[in-house]
């Protein structure tokens, strides 16, 4: 069962780890639904911890892997940990009854000059390389394109974005992270639904 108090605690806590360590500080990017709850005030309480690699090259994923299974040793076990094609995974659990926290780091360039993506922001008095809300909102839109269920998390994100006017990031956009259809059609179909 999820103690949202102990989980929101713990994160930080890893995230201050991982930010005060200035050998992978600069390289990660914070971002996904629990950047949006910590930094923009999304009130759904999202519970896995995500980032890009910024500067990508299998040196940095094998001292990410190595410096991230140190910080989540404090704290639990770790249950599963690996370095994929274009993923550096690991799965923490803090306590049996209570839920996992799953981190996920993203190796692949999505974007050109992909760290202008992120700005500092502060958190818990530690400045942190965080997702901008166009970046964020692109993100969630090929998502919800790309994964092959539909998650509703993405849903309510997206309607949360929307509300609040933010910006949808033209270069993700144009980069063909929307495969299946053109983007134009797929605004237009997003906001006859939102509309609901």
């Amino acid at each position: 069962m999820l103690n949202k108090e102990k989980h929101q605690l713990l994160m930080g806590l890893i995230l201050k780890d991982i930010y005060t360590d200035i050998s992978i500080a600069p390289l990660l990017g914070f971002k996904g639904g629990t950047s949006a709850y910590f930094f923009y005030n999304l009130p759904r309480f999202s519970v896995d911890l995500d980032f890009d690699l910024l500067i990508s090259s299998e040196e940095n994923q094998q001292m990410i892997f190595e410096k991230m299974k140190a910080i989540l040793k404090k704290y639990g076990e770790i249950k599963d940990s690996y370095i994929k094609r274009f993923t550096v995974f690991a799965l923490l659990s803090y306590g049996d009854a209570d839920h996992n926290i799953k981190i996920e780091i993203n190796t692949k360039k999505l974007v050109p000059n992909l760290s202008e993506q992120y700005e500092l922001r502060e958190y818990l008095g530690i400045s942190m390389l965080v997702a901008k809300k166009d970046y964020l909102f692109a993100g969630k839109l090929a998502a919800l394109t790309l994964r092959t269920e539909t998650a509703m998390r993405d849903i309510y994100d997206i309607h949360y974005f929307a509300k609040n006017n933010w910006d949808i990031n033209r270069i993700i956009r144009n980069i063909g992270f929307w495969p299946k259809i053109r983007y134009d059609k797929y605004i237009s179909k997003l906001r006859g639904f939102l509309s609901y």
